[in-house]
């Protein structure tokens, strides 16, 4: 019975949302008897419904690859951007990642590279970031602040994820530090980001109390220089599902952040909420396709006026399991950056 349901799983990933739907169905009517599981599958037949309509209507992007300078054949993601957009630290599982060894499943661990854009338009080749932050195991970047002076990472302390920050000190990047407070805990800490001012810190974590899975936390600078106690965002942003990958714009009130729930189309989708006056956030609409697919995405990143976008994918036709794309959305509405 559940080569019935991986079936429809499968057949929702390869965009045939009619087929997939009708085999959840025969998945419900014949096998399921047990309330939870019911609700389990009637969750993927209705993410099948709603990519149905995305795919129907996709919004008006282009989108590239950012060619062999920056991608290659091991995995590239997670990319971070400087304001003027010629700078790029990301992620990547090459052969020449520090320490050189792999992980059980045969791949190099996760190091931190940094490549820059010439006047012509030209990437350089990556180059690790710094001695101080990438060690043996993985090492990840998550979030550049817009002035460039700080780096925000996270690390895979021996099956304990924490989010650490580094300083650029107009030579090289500082040894990571902790943010302090309950930010890291002996859950796991995925990703974090910090407002263009650097007196607010989202970041994400599994620790219990939450909604469910990994919710998006805040926490505000206080007086003194240290960080306040974590607050849950809340229920207008957190689900039952996992959250992930939160992106504060530089005008401090877009949230881009990747959930589960909410109405996704498959997997992690994309959304993006608004900070009212109220300091409370709007209801998370989906960035729609073909930013998001019916697999995970996760980790996206726009440029400070808001035109332009920067992410990972395992879209046929790349380099190597995951590349970097670029993408412009020409009805994007330019966000102000004073």
């Amino acid at each position: 019975p559940m080569a019935l349901y991986d079936y429809g799983k499968a057949l929702h990933i390869n965009y045939k949302f009619d087929e997939a739907i009708a085999q959840y169905d025969n998945f419900v009517k014949n096998y399921v008897k047990d309330k939870a599981n019911k609700e389990e599958v009637e969750y993927y037949k209705m993410q099948s419904v709603y990519a149905k309509e995305l795919v129907a209507a996709p919004i008006n992007v282009t989108v590239q690859n950012m060619g062999d300078s920056i991608n290659s054949e091991y995995p590239d993601f997670s990319p971070v951007m400087s304001a003027d957009e010629r700078m790029m630290i990301y992620t990547t599982r090459r052969n020449t990642s520090t320490g050189g060894e792999k992980t059980p499943d045969g791949q190099f661990f996760e190091d931190i590279v940094v490549a820059y854009k010439n006047e012509n338009g030209i990437w350089s080749s990556p180059k690790s970031i710094s001695p101080f932050i990438n060690t043996n195991g993985h090492d990840a970047a998550v979030f550049l602040t817009p002035d460039e002076q700080t780096l925000v990472t996270f690390r895979d302390d021996n099956g304990d994820g924490n989010v650490y920050y580094s300083n650029w000190d107009g030579k090289d990047w500082s040894s990571l530090q902790q943010f302090g407070s309950d930010v890291n805990t002996k859950y796991w800490e995925t990703h974090a980001c910090l407002s263009a001012d650097k007196n607010t810190l989202y970041f994400v974590s599994d620790r219990p109390g939450g909604y469910g899975g990994r919710d998006i936390y805040r926490c505000v600078k206080l007086p003194n220089g240290a960080w306040s106690k974590a607050l849950n965002v809340g229920p207008t942003i957190n689900t039952k599902y996992d959250e992930d990958g939160p992106f504060i714009n530089p005008d401090v009130i877009t949230l881009i952040f990747a959930s589960r729930g909410h109405k996704s189309m498959g997997g992690f989708d994309i959304f993006v909420s608004i900070m009212e006056e109220d300091k409370k956030f709007s209801e998370p609409e989906n960035m729609r396709c073909p930013i998001n697919t019916p697999d995970d995405d996760v980790f996206f990143i726009t440029s400070p006026d808001g035109k332009r976008g920067y992410f990972s994918s395992a879209k046929e036709g790349g380099f190597g399991e995951k590349d970097i794309y670029t993408m412009f959305i020409p009805d994007a509405k330019e966000k102000p950056l004073v």
